[in-house]
């Protein structure tokens, strides 16, 4: 089984191969294989397109979020302190991102919470998708997977 890749994904042009997700129950691989992705088995944490065998399945994916203990929030909501993030999923359409609601430190005084995709971009190396607080976009975030991490000065304060 395959779930294709977003435009210029490059890689095999049918997608992402699935291991072990071969059965005579087409709608049981697709919920192995959304799980899969979901829980980076096999496959990278990224940008995902949702389209299968021809279809949207975001609907399917957000219950197999839910399933997973990922549960809509904003970024506002999510209970996290600056060196603390949780990992995270931003569906829109037809395509899901990865990434992490985190703290963005600036300086000492300056600082934001967001969610970031994993993915970044090419020309600028920002994160290809950014939420803020202000915004009312619901993300699909894992509380009880919360991890500590560094967090870094990203914009150098003036000399």
């Amino acid at each position: 089984m395959y779930i294709r890749r977003p435009a210029g994904g490059g890689g095999d042009a049918r997608g992402v191969r699935l291991p072990g997700v071969e059965t005579n129950d087409p709608e049981r691989d697709l919920a192995g294989a959304i799980d899969d992705l979901i829980l980076g088995r096999g496959v990278g944490r990224g940008r995902h397109s949702l389209v299968w065998n021809g279809r949207n399945v975001a609907a399917e994916f957000a219950r197999r979020l839910a399933a997973n203990g990922f549960l809509p929030t904003t970024v506002r909501e999510a209970p996290i302190e600056p060196g603390e993030r949780l990992p995270a999923f931003c569906v829109r359409g037809d395509t899901a991102e990865f990434g992490w609601i985190r703290w963005e430190i600036f300086t000492p005084r300056s600082r934001r919470k967001l969610f970031a995709s994993e993915r970044r971009r090419v020309d600028n190396d920002e994160w290809a998708v950014q939420i803020g607080v202000g915004s009312a976009e619901a993300v699909f975030a894992h509380r009880a997977g919360m991890e500590r991490h560094d967090v870094e000065t990203v914009v150098p304060a003036a000399p």
